[in-house]
């Protein structure tokens, strides 16, 4: 796919590059409305090459900045990062879920580091996971002009594009259904083939584990073409919320294996997609913390 690319009729995806050698881009959409205004979904990365990339996109559309009436994103920087810039620059109202807009700034005071004494880290690996913790992944994001509810219709005239609650990956991450073009914007609820983190928005106390698959269930039975935050819009939305759910669900099997082990014991022993060795620094920080989250899950 090139960097802009029209997906159905008035809905366009903008592929939004990516500091920091990970996944290369985000995956930002443009929505148009009856009435000439454009709607951004993630924005994209805190850079001026991300945002020149969305913005160049809005001109090939005939459009200006100034015709961006909404952004709705999540709190992580790859997808919200640009959002004050492109609402300074359009003047579009900034839209989260309540608990989007408490998780962020919650983070953005700062949230305690784990125990990891309790977890049983090595002491050599301590100093990679506090470091992993001080790094903010909500910085600079405003606060919202306007929360959204679970079922709210979006401000968007001409289409009904609803929104569906589905925490897990963060407190109050969305999806987004047009229900009559099909679509189906998923965030990084269900990406294609990469496994989304889960619990990456600070503490809560709903466990991550339970609330994604919930979200799973309720996204899965949607029909038409899936549009997420990385990689690539895809059908079959229906078996990769069902191989998802299972992934979590084994995790859940071989945690539940190791009643009395560390999580640092029990996340050593689990299949990890890179292999143990491969996690160092924030994806340690999100394995260890995972396995926590499918210890209380299977918990008694």
């Amino acid at each position: 796919m090139d960097r802009f690319e029209t997906i159905a009729e008035g809905v366009h995806a903008v592929r939004v590059p990516m500091p920091g050698g990970g996944l290369p881009y985000s995956l930002a959409y443009l929505i148009e409305d009856d009435d000439g205004r454009l709607h951004v979904i993630d924005p994209g990365s805190p850079t001026d090459d991300a945002t020149r990339t969305l913005l160049d996109a809005v001109d090939v559309l005939g459009c200006t900045p100034r015709d961006i009436a909404s952004i709705v994103t999540h709190l992580h920087a790859d997808h919200a990062g640009g959002a004050a810039a492109v609402r300074a620059a359009s003047g579009g109202a900034l839209l989260m879920h309540a608990r989007e807009a408490e998780a962020a700034a919650t983070l953005a005071r700062g949230v305690p580091a784990p125990d990891l004494d309790a977890w049983g880290v090595p002491a050599d690996r301590r100093p990679e996971l506090l470091a992993a913790v001080a790094s903010p992944v909500a910085a600079g994001l405003p606060a919202p002009d306007a929360v959204l509810a679970d079922g709210d219709l979006l401000d968007i005239p001409g289409r009904r594009v609803r929104v569906l609650w589905t925490p897990g990956h963060t407190p109050g991450h969305l999806c987004l259904h047009d229900e009559d073009a099909g679509l189906v914007f998923a965030g990084d609820h269900v990406l294609p083939t990469v496994n989304s983190g889960l619990g990456l928005g600070g503490p809560t106390a709903a466990n991550p584990i339970a609330d994604y698959l919930a979200g799973l269930g309720r996204v899965g039975e949607l029909d038409g073409l899936a549009l997420p935050g990385h990689e690539h819009p895809f059908t079959e939305l229906a078996e990769r919320t069902a191989a998802l759910r299972e992934h979590h669900l084994r995790r859940s099997r071989e945690v539940a294996a190791h009643p009395d082990g560390t999580v640092w014991e029990i996340a050593r022993d689990l299949t990890w997609t890179g292999g143990w060795d491969s996690l160092s620094g924030f994806t340690l920080l999100s394995a260890l913390s995972q396995t926590a989250q499918h210890r209380d899950f299977v918990a008694p």
